[in-house]
């Protein structure tokens, strides 16, 4: 018998059709295991690949919207709320660093959607190649496809590792189910090599801009890729290629910050001049997110979200005050409703709401997509990076740019000084965009090895446990049931 993370493994996700020729579908309208002649039999033309990526895109939407993962393992982790444990007990834990428990669900622990995503994505790596080059209206568009798809597999990759260090890797998709095998957990650093490797050809197949401002962000191209590439190379502390990654998307990608201030929450509507890539979220075209007693929007109630009078997520008054110095702040206006007032203030970010049932306001639903890259990330970045390299001139220029658009005065720092003061201006720009916590982690020593920055965020998280390997997540011991090779995250063994 195999293991549960394959059970899907032999899938193919078909959609209805592609709205407008961008990312996502209505429906996901199989998500059941196909034999290989089937799969065989299915990927003969354009139409077909078209319709395969559409399915990936949505796949990784329904993976990263599942129980508000996206913001949980990013934000709720870095102690941006003061989340409310009489109507959000299981991440009124995880926000203090309580990642098993009796609140706890294993939902945030199984990692089984993600590998059908990667079995969808593996189906079109290797499919596509052989699809022949006249059956695409297009023919440029089989290149970009196969690019999409490199793309796709190392962000979920890259995403998964920040969420449990080791996964398993597996880079070709089972066609038969009885044929799929049970593979042990791949190291971290092979994980993002791989990811480095995909991303190379990746870069080789897309190219910048989009013919069709419909699919702006919401389809990867090669601005997207460097991003992703500045990211990872981050994320291991290569900094000298995360810069020249960054330099790519910045100078070459044609994306510019939003600087008219009228015009900063469309940002967030999505599709924006500084969108690198983004997850379709748009009532326009079906794809809004029905809110219902919080949903994915638990940071909204009343007067963003008309008929709803709980908020599950309220801000951390102390986290904002700490990072947000300067009221004039323009993010501190245009992200946060009733700040300072304790437990109810609201995040706004995201809270373009319409109503599917018109003036009854009943049916609520939101329409902001999910920002994953976006310019004054990859700007902030390259400081970062800049700054590690000693090339603190340029990384103050970056920085100021950013904070120029946010109506606060320059900084002139330098050394370990400018390093913080670049993270503590991350975490500000991104806030609720599901980064602050890798951030902290990734950046935890500032300055000193034997001082903490995280700690100064959310006090569960130290030296001690970051090292050992603490921010990472078990896996659901479900997962081990005919499964003798995978085992626990490290730091969780012997704590379920």
């Amino acid at each position: 018998m195999k293991r549960k993370i394959l059970k899907y493994t032999a899938g193919l996700v078909l959609v209805s059709g592609l709205i407008g020729g961008i990312t996502s579908c209505k429906k996901v309208l199989d998500l059941e295991p196909h034999n290989s002649t089937f799969t065989n039999a299915y990927f003969t033309n354009g139409n077909d690949a078209n319709t395969a990526i559409a399915g990936a895109y949505a796949l990784l939407r329904s993976v990263l919207l599942n129980n508000t993962s996206f913001h949980v393992y990013g934000d709720a982790t870095a102690k941006e709320f003061n989340i409310n444990s009489g109507q959000d007990d299981a991440n009124y834990n995880i926000s203090n660093g309580e990642f098993t428990g009796l609140n706890v669900g294993s939902g945030y622990w199984n990692w089984q959607n993600y590998y059908q995503l990667l079995q969808q994505i593996n189906l079109i790596i290797v499919k596509v190649p052989n699809i022949p080059i006249n059956t695409f209206t297009n023919q440029d568009d089989k290149n970009k496809i196969i690019g999409e798809a490199y793309f796709l597999r190392a962000f979920t990759y890259f995403y998964m590792s920040r969420v449990w260090g080791d996964v398993p890797l597996k880079l070709a998709p089972d066609l038969d189910i009885s044929q799929a095998k049970n593979l042990p957990r791949t190291p971290a650093a092979d994980v993002m090599k791989q990811c480095l490797a995909d991303l190379k050809i990746a870069e080789a197949n897309l190219v910048y801009g989009y013919t069709d401002d419909n699919q702006r962000a919401v389809r990867a191209n090669k601005g997207s890729a460097f991003a992703l590439e500045a990211h990872i190379q981050a994320w291991i502390h290569n900094y000298s290629a995360s810069e020249q990654a960054a330099a790519q998307v910045i100078n070459n990608g044609g994306y510019s910050l939003v600087t008219d201030t009228s015009q900063f929450s469309k940002v967030f509507v999505g599709k924006s001049i500084e969108g690198i890539f983004e997850i379709n979220i748009s009532y326009g075209q079906s794809e809004g997110i029905a809110i219902n007693n919080g949903g994915y929007v638990p940071t909204l109630r009343y007067p963003y979200v008309y008929s709803k009078t709980n908020l599950e997520w309220p801000l951390n008054r102390d986290y904002v005050n700490k990072l947000y110095t300067d009221t004039l702040d323009l993010r501190y206006a245009k992200y946060f409703f009733q700040a300072q007032s304790d437990g109810n203030g609201q995040t706004v970010k995201y809270s373009n709401i319409t109503y599917a049932d018109g003036s009854a306001k009943n049916d609520p639903r939101l329409s902001n997509n999910l920002i994953i890259f976006r310019l004054a990330d990859i700007m902030l970045l390259r400081a970062e990076a800049l700054n590690h390299l000693g090339r603190d001139a340029e990384a103050l220029v970056l920085l100021n740019k950013v904070r120029e658009r946010a109506k606060i005065a320059d900084y002139s720092g330098a050394g370990d000084a400018l390093a913080r003061t670049i993270l503590e201006e991350r975490l500000r720009e991104l806030f609720y965009e599901g980064q602050s916590f890798y951030d902290l982690v990734r950046t935890k020593h500032i300055g000193s090895t034997n001082s903490s920055f995280i700690a100064d965020y959310n006090e569960s998280f130290d030296d001690t446990r970051i090292n050992a390997g603490g921010n990472y997540w078990p896996i659901d011991p479900t997962m081990f049931k005919d499964d003798f090779v995978l085992t626990q995250t490290p730091y969780w063994q012997g704590k379920l």
